[in-house]
C-alpha cells in the first residue's frame, strides 16, 4: 500500500514486527547510543590536555574545563545588552557626510589597470520556484570549459551592481566629483556596505588562463592577480568533490574593518550573512545555467589568502564553492 504525501509532508513511518529477542539484538544498541548522544552531557577531565581538541572533545569538557570554542565567546559577545550604545553611535557616524562620501566613492579603491572586461550578462528569467527546489549540491564535474559569457552571467546575479540608492544630502566636493548615489548589489549586505569580495581560481574557463583573478562589481570585470596557484587538492578537504575537473572556484573574503567600523562585533556575523546570501545566488544561477556547484567548509584559509594577497589580520577567507560543468 501507497502511503499518502499531503502537503509535502513526509508520509509516517511504516510499522514493523519482530521478535524481542530480535529487538534487543538488533535495534536496542544504536537505539541506546542515539538517545545518550542526543540527551547526555558527557565529561571528560582530559579536555585540556588531549592533543587534538576536536568539536566533541571541547563539548566533553564544557562543565570543567577552561578550553572553549571562539564562536562560543563569539556568540556571547554579539549582542552583549540593549543597553549597549556602542552599535547605535556607529550606526549614526556613517550618517556623516565623510562617511556618506566614502561609502559612495569606493569604487576609486578598484584600480582600472589591466582589467579583463567580462561580456555583458544574459537577463535569466528562469522561475524561482522550480529553481529552488532542484537545485542539488554537485560533486562531479565532467571537466568541460564554462564560457565567459555564464561566468559573467553567474558573477552578475550573485555580486555585481544591479542598482543605485540615490542620497537625499549628498556631499558636495569638486576632487571627488558628483556623488550623488551609493551602488547596490545583488546580494543582501548590511547597511550596504558589502564587506565581502569575490575572487576567482580559474580551472576550466574559455578564454581565460587558469589562475587567481579578484572580481569588480564596479566594472563588472576581472582583475588578474599573477600568483601561482598549488595543487587545487592542496587547498581544501575536497573529499569527493572532483575541483580538478571543476571550471572555477569562488572565494568570498571579507574586509573586516569594512563593517565592523560601523557595526562592531556584529559585522563578523553579517558579513557570513552576506556570504551567504551571496552563495545562494550562485548555487541558484548555477540551476539555471545547468551548471553544478557544491560549497567547501573545511579549506587552507591561510594558503588562499597567500593566493589573493590578502594578510589574514584585515582581510579574511570565510567561504569556498566549487563551480563546473555537470558531470556525464
Amino acid at each position: 500500500m501507497k502511503l499518502k504525501n499531503t502537503n509535502g509532508a513526509q508520509p509516517a513511518r511504516p510499522k514493523a514486527k519482530m521478535s524481542l529477542d530480535n529487538f534487543y539484538e538488533k535495534e536496542l544498541p544504536l537505539l541506546a547510543d542515539v538517545v545518550t548522544f542526543c540527551n547526555n552531557l558527557p565529561m571528560s577531565l582530559y579536555a585540556d590536555t588531549t592533543v587534538v581538541k576536536s568539536p566533541e572533545v571541547v563539548f566533553r569538557g564544557s562543565l570543567l574545563s577552561q578550553n572553549r570554542l571562539v564562536a562560543e565567546e563569539y556568540l556571547l559577545n554579539f549582542k552583549r545588552s540593549e543597553a549597549d550604545l556602542g552599535v547605535v553611535i556607529g550606526t549614526n557616524n556613517y550618517s556623516l557626510p565623510m562617511a556618506v562620501g566614502a561609502v559612495a566613492n569606493r569604487d576609486l579603491e578598484e584600480s582600472e589597470e589591466n582589467l579583463l572586461s567580462l561580456p555583458a550578462p544574459r537577463n535569466e528569467r528562469a522561475p524561482i520556484g522550480p529553481l529552488i527546489r532542484s537545485r542539488r549540491s554537485v560533486r562531479s564535474y565532467s571537466g568541460k570549459p564554462v564560457t565567459m559569457q555564464d561566468l559573467s552571467t553567474l558573477l552578475s546575479h550573485c555580486a555585481g551592481v544591479t542598482g543605485r540608492l540615490h542620497l537625499d544630502n549628498p556631499p558636495e566636493n569638486t576632487v571627488l566629483g558628483n556623488t550623488t548615489h551609493v551602488d547596490l548589489r545583488a546580494a543582501v549586505s548590511g547597511g550596504g556596505l558589502y564587506p565581502v569580495d569575490l575572487y576567482l581560481i580559474a580551472v576550466n574557463v574559455e578564454q581565460l588562463a587558469a589562475g587567481p583573478y579578484r572580481y569588480l562589481s564596479k566594472h563588472h570585470a576581472l582583475k588578474p592577480l599573477g600568483s601561482s596557484v598549488p595543487e587545487l587538492r592542496r587547498l581544501a578537504q575536497f573529499v569527493d568533490i572532483q575541483v580538478e575537473r571543476s571550471a572555477f572556484l569562488i572565494c568570498y573574503l571579507y574586509n573586516f574593518f569594512e563593517n565592523s567600523r560601523k557595526y562592531g562585533e556584529s559585522g563578523t556575523g553579517f558579513a557570513f550573512i552576506e556570504s551567504g546570501a551571496i552563495a545562494a545566488h550562485v548555487h541558484l544561477m548555477c540551476t539555471a545555467l545547468g551548471l553544478g556547484s557544491c560549497d567547501v567548509g573545511g579549506f587552507a584559509k591561510q594558503k588562499f589568502e597567500r593566493i589573493f594577497g590578502a594578510d589574514g589580520l584585515s582581510k579574511h577567507m570565510i567561504h569556498l564553492t566549487v563551480v563546473g560543468q555537470t558531470g556525464e
